[in-house]
Protein backbone atom coordinates (compact mmCIF):
# COMPACT_ATOMS: atom_id res chain seq x y z
CA UNK A 1 0.00 0.00 0.00
CA UNK A 2 1.71 3.29 -0.77
CA UNK A 3 1.57 5.92 1.36
CA UNK A 4 -0.55 8.29 -0.65
CA UNK A 5 -3.16 5.37 -0.67
CA UNK A 6 -2.76 5.12 3.34
CA UNK A 7 -3.57 8.85 4.10
CA UNK A 8 -6.39 8.67 1.66
CA UNK A 9 -7.88 5.81 3.42
CA UNK A 10 -7.05 7.67 7.21
CA UNK A 11 -8.99 10.69 5.84
CA UNK A 12 -12.17 8.06 4.43
CA UNK A 13 -11.96 6.89 7.99
CA UNK A 14 -12.24 10.37 9.76
CA UNK A 15 -14.25 11.36 7.10
CA UNK A 16 -17.09 8.17 8.23
CA UNK A 17 -15.95 9.17 11.87
CA UNK A 18 -17.58 12.26 11.38
CA UNK A 19 -20.79 10.77 9.92
CA UNK A 20 -21.19 8.64 13.55
CA UNK A 21 -19.19 5.56 12.76
CA UNK A 22 -17.67 4.52 15.48
CA UNK A 23 -15.79 1.97 13.62
CA UNK A 24 -14.67 4.25 11.45
CA UNK A 25 -12.81 5.99 14.29
CA UNK A 26 -11.24 2.86 15.62
CA UNK A 27 -9.61 2.45 12.07
CA UNK A 28 -8.58 5.50 11.99
CA UNK A 29 -7.25 5.47 15.73
CA UNK A 30 -5.29 2.70 14.57
CA UNK A 31 -3.65 4.46 11.37
CA UNK A 32 -3.12 7.71 12.98
CA UNK A 33 -1.52 6.32 16.37
CA UNK A 34 1.81 5.24 15.33
CA UNK A 35 2.34 8.52 13.42
CA UNK A 36 1.34 10.38 16.24
CA UNK A 37 3.49 8.63 18.53
CA UNK A 38 6.69 9.53 16.24
CA UNK A 39 5.40 12.86 16.25
CA UNK A 40 5.62 13.10 20.12
CA UNK A 41 9.53 11.82 20.09
CA UNK A 42 11.30 14.83 21.27
CA UNK A 43 8.63 15.19 23.91
CA UNK A 44 9.36 11.98 25.34
CA UNK A 45 12.22 12.92 28.36
CA UNK A 46 9.48 16.03 29.25
CA UNK A 47 6.34 14.33 29.62
CA UNK A 48 4.48 10.88 29.72
CA UNK A 49 3.87 10.39 25.68
CA UNK A 50 0.95 7.67 27.10
CA UNK A 51 -0.78 10.56 28.42
CA UNK A 52 -0.63 12.86 25.71
CA UNK A 53 -1.43 10.08 22.83
CA UNK A 54 -4.30 9.40 24.88
CA UNK A 55 -5.73 13.05 25.75
CA UNK A 56 -5.37 13.63 22.03
CA UNK A 57 -7.38 11.08 20.95
CA UNK A 58 -10.31 12.07 22.88
CA UNK A 59 -9.93 15.64 21.78
CA UNK A 60 -9.72 14.13 17.92
CA UNK A 61 -13.14 12.00 19.49
CA UNK A 62 -14.71 15.02 20.41
CA UNK A 63 -13.63 17.10 17.17
CA UNK A 64 -15.29 14.17 14.94
CA UNK A 65 -18.81 14.26 16.85
CA UNK A 66 -18.40 18.44 16.81
CA UNK A 67 -20.26 19.33 13.52
CA UNK A 68 -18.95 22.61 13.72
CA UNK A 69 -14.79 22.11 12.93
CA UNK A 70 -14.33 21.67 9.39
CA UNK A 71 -10.69 19.97 8.30
CA UNK A 72 -9.87 20.71 4.67
CA UNK A 73 -6.11 20.07 2.64
CA UNK A 74 -4.25 17.05 2.07
CA UNK A 75 -4.30 14.71 5.13
CA UNK A 76 -6.47 17.04 7.42
CA UNK A 77 -7.24 15.17 10.30
CA UNK A 78 -3.52 14.16 10.97
CA UNK A 79 -1.78 17.40 10.40
CA UNK A 80 -4.99 18.25 12.93
CA UNK A 81 -3.71 16.03 15.12
CA UNK A 82 -0.05 17.07 15.26
CA UNK A 83 -0.77 20.19 16.29
CA UNK A 84 -3.63 19.15 18.93
CA UNK A 85 -0.84 16.82 20.30
CA UNK A 86 2.33 19.00 20.35
CA UNK A 87 -0.57 21.80 22.33
CA UNK A 88 -1.28 18.78 24.33
CA UNK A 89 2.61 18.12 25.12
CA UNK A 90 2.95 22.09 26.05
CA UNK A 91 0.27 22.10 28.41
CA UNK A 92 1.72 18.97 30.19
CA UNK A 93 4.85 20.82 30.35
CA UNK A 94 3.85 23.75 31.54
CA UNK A 95 1.62 21.85 34.43
CA UNK A 96 4.37 19.53 35.00
CA UNK A 97 6.75 22.59 35.45
CA UNK A 98 4.49 24.43 37.41
CA UNK A 99 4.17 21.66 40.19
CA UNK A 100 7.39 20.32 39.89
CA UNK A 101 9.38 23.92 41.09
CA UNK A 102 9.23 25.23 44.67
CA UNK A 103 10.74 28.46 45.75
CA UNK A 104 13.55 27.92 48.27
CA UNK A 105 11.94 30.41 50.93
CA UNK A 106 9.09 28.25 50.98
CA UNK A 107 11.25 25.21 51.46
CA UNK A 108 12.79 26.80 54.54
CA UNK A 109 9.62 27.63 55.99
CA UNK A 110 8.20 24.61 56.34
CA UNK A 111 8.49 22.01 58.87
CA UNK A 112 10.96 18.68 58.89
CA UNK A 113 8.87 15.78 57.79
CA UNK A 114 9.10 12.62 59.90
CA UNK A 115 7.09 9.59 59.49
CA UNK A 116 6.54 7.84 62.70
CA UNK A 117 7.88 4.13 62.70
CA UNK A 118 4.24 1.74 62.78
CA UNK A 119 5.17 -0.14 65.96
CA UNK A 120 4.73 -4.24 66.09
CA UNK A 121 1.60 -5.49 67.46
CA UNK A 122 3.41 -7.44 70.74
CA UNK A 123 -0.03 -10.08 71.02
CA UNK A 124 0.96 -11.23 67.31
CA UNK A 125 4.58 -11.23 68.21
CA UNK A 126 4.26 -13.31 71.69
CA UNK A 127 1.73 -15.27 69.42
CA UNK A 128 4.42 -16.07 66.59
CA UNK A 129 7.01 -16.92 69.09
CA UNK A 130 4.75 -19.43 71.17
CA UNK A 131 3.92 -21.06 67.81
CA UNK A 132 7.77 -21.35 66.86
CA UNK A 133 8.44 -22.89 70.55
CA UNK A 134 5.71 -25.70 69.30
CA UNK A 135 7.37 -26.83 66.09
CA UNK A 136 8.81 -29.57 66.02
CA UNK A 137 12.80 -30.05 65.98
CA UNK A 138 13.83 -29.78 62.85
CA UNK A 139 11.62 -27.65 61.76
CA UNK A 140 11.99 -25.45 64.16
CA UNK A 141 15.84 -25.75 63.33
CA UNK A 142 15.36 -24.92 60.00
CA UNK A 143 13.30 -21.71 60.41
CA UNK A 144 14.82 -20.42 63.19
CA UNK A 145 18.15 -20.82 60.78
CA UNK A 146 16.40 -18.98 58.17
CA UNK A 147 15.22 -15.77 60.16
CA UNK A 148 18.90 -15.81 62.03
CA UNK A 149 20.82 -16.09 58.73
CA UNK A 150 18.37 -14.80 56.00
CA UNK A 151 20.96 -12.97 53.95
CA UNK A 152 22.87 -16.32 53.46
CA UNK A 153 21.84 -18.45 50.32
CA UNK A 154 20.16 -21.75 51.68
CA UNK A 155 22.55 -23.75 50.50
CA UNK A 156 24.97 -22.17 53.43
CA UNK A 157 22.26 -22.35 56.19
CA UNK A 158 21.79 -26.15 55.23
CA UNK A 159 25.15 -26.67 55.56
CA UNK A 160 25.53 -24.89 58.72
CA UNK A 161 22.33 -27.07 60.39
CA UNK A 162 24.09 -30.81 58.62
CA UNK A 163 21.33 -30.95 56.48
CA UNK A 164 21.03 -31.94 52.61
CA UNK A 165 19.61 -28.41 50.79
CA UNK A 166 16.43 -30.49 50.09
CA UNK A 167 15.83 -31.74 53.40
CA UNK A 168 16.46 -27.92 54.83
CA UNK A 169 13.92 -26.62 52.23
CA UNK A 170 11.69 -29.42 53.24
CA UNK A 171 11.75 -28.27 56.41
CA UNK A 172 11.00 -24.63 55.99
CA UNK A 173 7.80 -25.92 54.08
CA UNK A 174 6.41 -28.04 56.53
CA UNK A 175 7.74 -24.96 59.37
CA UNK A 176 5.31 -22.50 57.50
CA UNK A 177 2.53 -24.28 57.49
CA UNK A 178 2.79 -25.64 61.09
CA UNK A 179 3.25 -22.30 61.96
CA UNK A 180 0.65 -20.63 60.03
CA UNK A 181 -1.74 -23.39 60.93
CA UNK A 182 -0.85 -22.57 64.69
CA UNK A 183 -1.45 -18.99 64.83
CA UNK A 184 -5.16 -19.49 62.43
CA UNK A 185 -5.74 -21.87 65.72
CA UNK A 186 -5.21 -18.48 67.53
CA UNK A 187 -6.91 -16.12 65.76
CA UNK A 188 -4.44 -14.76 63.35
CA UNK A 189 -6.07 -14.55 59.94
CA UNK A 190 -3.74 -16.03 56.95
CA UNK A 191 -4.31 -12.05 55.47
CA UNK A 192 -2.17 -10.08 58.73
CA UNK A 193 1.02 -12.64 58.22
CA UNK A 194 2.85 -12.73 55.97
CA UNK A 195 5.09 -16.57 56.14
Amino acid sequence: MTDEHRADRLEEAFRLARSGNPEAFAEWMGMAEIPLRRSLRRFARAVDVEVVVQETLLRMWLLANDPQWVLEGDNASLKFTFRVARNVALEEIRRFRQDRFVNMNTLDSLPEGCVEPELPDPALGQAINDCIERLPKQPRRALSARMRDGGLPDREIALGLRMKVNTFLQNIVRARKLLADCLERRGVRRGEILL
